[in-house]
């Protein structure tokens, strides 16, 4: 390639236009000769390397004289940063010898721009990975001491308005120990009129190139912490408010230790980007943790209003009770009572769906599994919803097989699921209308299968009928009533139990069809004659009377259940605190039936106190309580209660209990 030498295109009055736009271009241009020498650099090449042309022309460029295709140097510049510059080559011809032309370019912002890109691509995608504040903060700070800064502080402005600094740290260990007195506590004085207070107050950042003490001392407030960071020897700061959602959350703030390292405005953008994806981080895990608590005291005030509500309800269908066995009652009485008795049951569903709605949206519902007889589910499932059928005057029609049909599960919730399905279909039927319960076997699979003639599904709510609070067109009187949470506790029992659920309707008015399909137990496997599943024992009916402390507080409550027990032949005493049922206990009751939420003693202390005392430890105790988690289960069995009866107690469930209790005869 000639070059049209000899000498520069400046020293001849005769330059081409070529060679006048090399003399005036923007790119540099340097030619260099076989021995590596400079002997031609135009003006543009001179600005790039940093050094005027009296200082190239006739010395060496440092670089081999061999063709290559690209090559990038650092250049220092008069401030305090590094100019990047891409030199790429081109063999050819200069006065008559072999030469090297090399081309020059700033490519400082494009490989910046590059290099934040990168960072800031990595960075985004480490922070979305927690939405743990600790631990998001802490991500932070690390990004920062790879690639951004020797050392920094996280400030983060709490719900009071004072400042809290989680996060100081330094990237060699020997400077992050001096580190720590500026860690945890308030370190800001939000009066100071400049620094990080002053960016906290603004919202804008702000770069102090060369450390100035009043800077320096605007992030700490007392003498030990200044102390400490004036031997870290900062030689720059940068402070970056974190702003997210139009509020300053709080500040990141980058030091600079190493000689001759210092922050410019050349660092702001990616830095500053840093700090959106940081905010954006903080806020969000912060988000989260207001949602946990939130759904954590929603989840508190459920249990305390189930606790609440159980009460009266308990006395409602326990005088309900008491009502039901008087010989002498009109039709219209018996009615009457069979309508308190129902609705009160319906009640009693609606609180524990309450309580389970909140298990299923944290993920904390669990089974016990077990070996079950779908035939012994359906038993105890229409039991329960056969007063819903009843009282709408429906026509019940079973399909089942003849055989027993096993599946490994949780029976309460298995229940649970069909006693939800029929009485969905009892209040979604017209009066007078049909309900089918079938159970159809499979090789694999076993489908419960509910069909009714009631109002039907409309096509565009089918899809979302399992979701959460999902309910389909009503009119104001809401006369089906329910609270759109029943088919979602279903959908996630059922798929607990590695099962599935479908609907189908033809539309409004063509009545529904729920299927529940379940893997069928291997039966090879079952254990049909552990220890762990106990065959049920026959009732006792000829048993003698039992003494029953009772201890409850709530005064209706106690007399009802005192009266049933004792029309059922028992004799029965009570107390109506924890101090007075200790005092009782040491009569040496045949069982005491307890309630928890006591006043004095409350009932899991009782029953520690009675399970520690050697006179005590084995008698009979019954938790009876309107805390009806299975948590609250888990942590009256731990506190030495042999079984947890939830508010309302059935009294069916009741007299079960009490007739597998051993008489003082029978010892």
């Amino acid at each position: 390639m000639p070059l049209n030498g000899p000498g520069p295109p400046q020293a001849q009055s005769d330059a081409t236009p070529f060679q006048r736009m090399v003399e005036h271009g923007a790119d540099g241009v340097a030619i260099l000769d076989a021995s590596g020498v400079i002997v031609y650099a135009n003006p543009a090449a001179s600005a790039l390397l940093g050094r005027p042309l009296t200082q190239l022309i006739g010395r060496p460029l440092g670089l081999p004289v061999v063709a290559f295709q690209s090559a990038e140097i650092d250049v220092p510049t008069t401030g305090d940063s590094t100019r990047i510059v891409e030199l790429r080559s081109a063999e050819g011809i200069w006065d008559g010898r072999p030469a090297l032309l090399v081309g020059l370019r700033d490519v400082t912002a494009y490989r910046r721009l590059a290099d934040s890109q990168r960072f800031l691509a990595r960075a985004g995608a480490e922070l979305a990975h927690s939405l743990d504040l600790p631990t998001t903060v802490a991500r932070i700070a690390q990004l920062v001491i790879e690639d951004l800064a020797d050392g920094c502080l996280i400030d983060l402005i709490q719900a009071d308005g004072s400042v809290h600094r989680p996060i100081a740290r330094h990237a060699t260990a020997e400077l992050d120990a001096l580190l720590n007195p500026l860690r945890d506590g308030s370190c800001v004085d939000l009066n100071d009129p400049i620094g990080l207070p002053r960016a906290l107050r603004t919202g804008r950042p702000k770069i102090y190139n060369r450390t100035t003490e009043s800077a320096l001392d605007s992030l700490a407030t007392d003498p030990v912490r200044r102390q400490a960071l004036r031997k870290l020897g900062i030689g720059s700061i940068m402070i970056l408010p974190l702003i997210a959602r139009d509020r300053t959350l709080g500040a990141l703030t980058l030091l600079t230790t190493r000689p001759g390292h210092f922050f410019s405005a050349a660092d702001l953008p990616s830095a500053g980007e840093l700090a959106t994806l940081a905010a954006l981080a903080i806020d969000n895990a912060r988000l989260y943790d207001e949602a946990r608590d939130a759904v954590r005291r929603r989840d508190e005030f459920l249990a305390m209003l189930s606790h609440e509500l159980r009460n009266p309800l308990s006395s409602i269908i326990h005088a309900a009770n008491l009502i039901q066995s008087h010989p002498n009652l009109q039709s219209n009485q018996t009615n009457a009572i069979e309508v308190v008795a129902r609705q009160s049951q319906q009640m009693s569903r609606l609180l524990d769906d309450l309580l389970d709605i909140s298990r299923v949206t944290r993920g904390i519902i669990h089974l016990e599994r077990q070996p079950v007889d779908l035939l012994d589910v359906l038993e105890q499932a229409l039991e329960s919803a056969r007063p819903a059928i009843e009282a709408s005057h429906h026509r019940l029609q079973l399909n089942l097989p003849g055989n027993s049909l096993a599946v490994v599960g949780d029976q309460t919730r298995l229940v649970q699921v069909l006693v939800n399905l029929l009485t969905n279909a009892a209040r979604y039927t017209p009066p007078g209308g049909e309900i089918t319960l079938e159970i159809v076997s499979g090789p694999q699979t076993v489908e419960l299968v509910v069909r009714d003639t009631g109002i039907g599904i409309e096509p565009e709510f089918l899809p979302r009928i399992f979701d959460l609070f999902a309910q389909g067109r009503r009119g104001l009187d809401r006369s089906q009533g329910g609270l759109g949470i029943g088919l979602t506790l279903v959908r996630e029992i059922v798929e607990l139990h590695d099962g599935s659920i479908s609907a189908f309707s033809d539309g409004p008015g063509l009545g529904s069809t729920f299927r529940v399909r379940l893997p069928v137990a291997d039966v090879e496997t079952l254990p049909l004659d552990s220890p762990n599943v106990p065959a049920p024992q026959p009732a006792q009916t000829d048993r003698s009377p039992l003494r029953i402390l009772l201890v409850e507080d709530h005064a209706d409550n106690r007399e009802m259940l005192r009266t049933l027990l004792t029309l059922n032949g028992h004799q029965i005493e009570t107390a109506a605190d924890g101090l007075a049922a200790l005092e009782a206990l040491r009569q040496r009751p045949d069982l005491a039936l307890i309630d928890i939420g006591l006043p004095g003693i409350d009932g899991l202390t009782l029953a520690r106190i009675v399970r520690s005392d050697p006179d005590l430890s084995d008698l009979p105790l019954i938790a009876v309580t309107g805390y009806a988690r299975p948590e609250d289960r888990t942590e009256a069995l731990d506190a030495g209660f042999d079984d947890h009866l939830p508010k309302p107690v059935r009294l069916e469930d009741l007299k079960r209990l009490l007739d597998r209790l051993p008489r003082r005869s029978d010892s």
